[in-house]
């Protein structure tokens, strides 16, 4: 099962954001993607996708993330069909 969690960053926070992603994140291969434009706001939608065995790992990256986040964060979970 994969996980994928979006989410927003308003633009003043998006160094500090992805320095904390990067601490939390380690050696773990997760990836982190962005929308190519921000919303109406400014803000920038980021998306974690944490590979099958990886998602153990959501929580921690959960907390380090949360000082700077400008929405909550959203879950989703995916299995592989064929």
């Amino acid at each position: 099962m994969q996980l994928y969690v979006y989410y927003r960053v308003a633009a003043d926070n998006v160094d500090s954001a992805l320095i904390a992603f990067r601490k939390a994140r380690v050696e773990a291969p997760i990836e982190l993607l962005q929308r190519p434009e921000p919303d109406d706001q400014g803000r920038w939608t980021w998306m974690e996708i944490y590979p099958a065995g990886w998602g153990h790992r959501e929580p921690q990256v959960a907390t380090a993330m949360a000082p700077w986040l400008a929405s909550e964060r959203r879950v989703e979970r995916f299995e592989m069909l064929g």
